[in-house]
């Protein structure tokens, strides 16, 4: 396990965070990654329903053959 000490933020994390900022300042982002970030929340919601709802495979076995 690697453990990083530096006090320093790396250069894509100051990357990051001037281009976060940048779109932050434009009109619409904030209410546009709210709204995405809601339906994330409830998309995620639906996960269990999803894995139950998923069809089983269907295996179909018998005692002959039909010779067609």
């Amino acid at each position: 396990m690697t453990t990083h000490t530096d006090k320093h933020p790396s250069k894509r994390t100051e990357q990051h965070a001037a281009m976060l900022e940048e779109a932050l300042q434009r009109p619409g982002v904030r209410d546009v990654m709210k709204v995405y970030g809601e339906w994330q929340r409830a998309d995620k919601g639906l996960d269990a329903y999803r894995t139950a709802n998923k069809e089983g495979y269907v295996t179909t076995t018998t005692d002959h053959a039909n010779a067609q």
